[in-house]
């Protein structure tokens, strides 16, 4: 039976799964009734769920009718604190929490391709693992995962996902080869100084003046030392510092986010921000350090993997329902720890939007954005086909 076929006869049943995901969010860490439900889903198709030790999502294995490679496809599964105003009949019945980065689609879509893929096992040479991993919005949901050391158990020789993208229209795929998501850094500038009376400021070292000249100063790092030709993003969203009007503090505290879609480039702003810290603020004589927290890597997609999508698609939903992604994200998604790391992979994009709906456009983390159902049965045919082509 053709791909379309096979996925065509759940469509309706993939899309009432979807709204139940819809209406139960939780949170990064906390996906326990979700977890519950992927188990039932996976055991009901004669899944095998491998015993890894994560506490919440879980890793299944199909194996094939003959002895072959291994496919791993691998989506997230929590949700964000957010109040959803979507509107839609299956809103979120948690008070607080909302699916508001697609990820009930990308479960269902998982879901879904295991149920295709289960139905057909026989012709598959070779054995599929399904990775429902946790915490993606808390960043170390794929740590976790990596850290069960699951690919010694069963080692994929490709790795593949998807994520939801409000600019492409419902029912396509958008697709690029090489770098397409940016790394994240968390990071804490600390400036201190001598506090005192804003009457006497001879006599303080005012943190306030010298976090503004350092914030200022911190903005030649993507204008002048990072290469222009890997795009990067700096940006401090928290500034926190002194409780009353006529008083100079003496701490101020800077948090912010580096970004950037190459590694050797990320090294060097790391650096390069620690000088400006530290001899910007002793400058205007005060001492100043930065704390990091080093997040994911880049995302960079195996040309060759994204070829087998392209195929893929090409075989299911057309030429013509296939974007070329023209520039990368400065977004950030963890399934970077993953892979070159144990095998070569990609993630493309699920186009999510609808003309005439403008709240399927607002894009991810807004609580307004309508992620249309259509995209659904476009990701299972997608993954599906991977899978049958990769394992014929």
């Amino acid at each position: 039976m053709e791909t379309n076929e096979l996925v065509e006869q759940y469509r309706e049943e993939m899309i009432r799964m979807r709204h139940t995901i819809h209406r139960n969010p939780e949170l990064s860490n906390k996906e326990f009734k979700t977890t519950e439900r992927i188990k039932a889903f996976l055991t009901e198709c004669g899944i095998e769920l491998l015993d890894v030790g994560l506490g919440t999502g879980c890793i299944g294995l199909l194996k094939g009718g003959a002895p072959g490679p291994t496919v791993g496809l691998r989506e997230d599964i929590d949700a964000l604190p957010i109040v959803e105003l979507s509107g839609v009949p299956y809103a979120s019945e948690t008070e607080g929490i909302m699916h508001a980065c697609g990820h009930d689609i990308h479960q269902t879509v998982l879901l879904y391709t295991a149920k295709v893929l289960s139905a057909i096992r026989n012709e598959l040479k070779g054995n599929v693992l399904f990775i429902f991993q946790p915490a993606e919005e808390a960043g170390d949901g794929a740590l976790q995962v990596m850290k069960t050391r699951f690919y010694e158990k069963v080692r994929p020789d490709v790795l593949i996902g998807l994520h939801c993208s409000p600019e492409w229209d419902a029912g396509t795929i958008g697709v690029i080869k090489g770098p397409a998501n940016a790394s994240s850094d968390f990071l804490k500038v600390t400036i201190t100084g001598t506090p005192g009376h804003g009457a006497h400021p001879e006599r303080t070292v005012d943190t306030v003046m010298i976090a503004a000249y350092v914030l200022t100063e911190l903005q030649t790092i993507v204008s002048r030392v990072n290469n222009p030709v890997y795009p990067a993003v700096l940006t401090f969203g928290s500034i926190h510092g002194g409780t009353a009007f006529n008083v100079v503090p003496e701490h101020v505290v800077l948090e912010g986010t580096l970004r950037s879609l190459n590694a050797e480039s990320r090294k060097v702003m790391h650096t390069e921000i620690g000088r400006i810290v530290e001899h910007g603020s002793a400058a205007l004589r005060g001492s100043g350090k930065v704390e990091w927290e080093d997040g994911m890597p880049p995302l960079v997609n195996d040309p060759a993997v994204i070829d087998g999508v392209i195929k893929a698609a090409e075989e299911t939903i057309g030429h013509d329902h296939i974007n070329e992604i023209p520039h990368p994200s400065t977004g950030s998604d963890d399934f970077s720890f993953m892979f070159p790391t144990i095998c070569p992979g990609c993630q493309f994009r699920l186009g999510t939007g609808v003309e005439g709906e403008p709240n399927s456009r607002c894009g991810l983390h807004n609580p307004r954005n309508i992620f249309d159902d259509k995209a659904i049965p476009t990701g299972v045919k997608v993954m599906s086909q991977f899978v049958r082509d990769y394992l014929k």
